[in-house]
């Protein structure tokens, strides 16, 4: 009994460790439109995916320090995350405004350092 007590805390604090506590935050400009929100650590193995197109992002309990890489790649940029590397968001951000990719991109940029995800 000792041992099942032992393990299922030693679990349970796992998990705990491994969540943010970034709470979720809509995004509402004249061209962006969607939400950010603190992943599960635990989806990194199971559902887990990043998709940027022109007209949208989608990030599913994805590690944020993957993002800046692939921002830094689309854009040929310096940016850094601040945060944890195991810190893991799901974004979902439409391109109300049909921006250019550039432009898409440039803006999510924007939004991601005002909520401190990235430097």
């Amino acid at each position: 009994m000792k041992t099942y007590l032992f393990t299922f805390l030693t679990v349970a604090l796992f998990i705990v460790s491994c969540s943010s506590d970034f709470q979720r935050r809509t995004i509402e400009t004249e061209n962006l439109s969607g939400f950010i929100e603190s992943g599960n650590a635990l989806g990194v193995y199971g559902d887990a995916g990043l998709k940027i197109t022109q007209d949208s992002i989608q990030m599913t309990n994805w590690p944020i320090s993957k993002l800046t890489e692939s921002l830094k790649n689309v854009m040929d940029t310096a940016i850094a995350t601040p945060g944890k590397i195991t810190d893991v968001y799901t974004i979902q951000i439409a391109n109300k405004g049909q921006l250019e990719q550039r432009e898409f991109v440039d803006s999510l940029i924007h939004v991601f350092s005002e909520n401190g995800l990235i430097n």
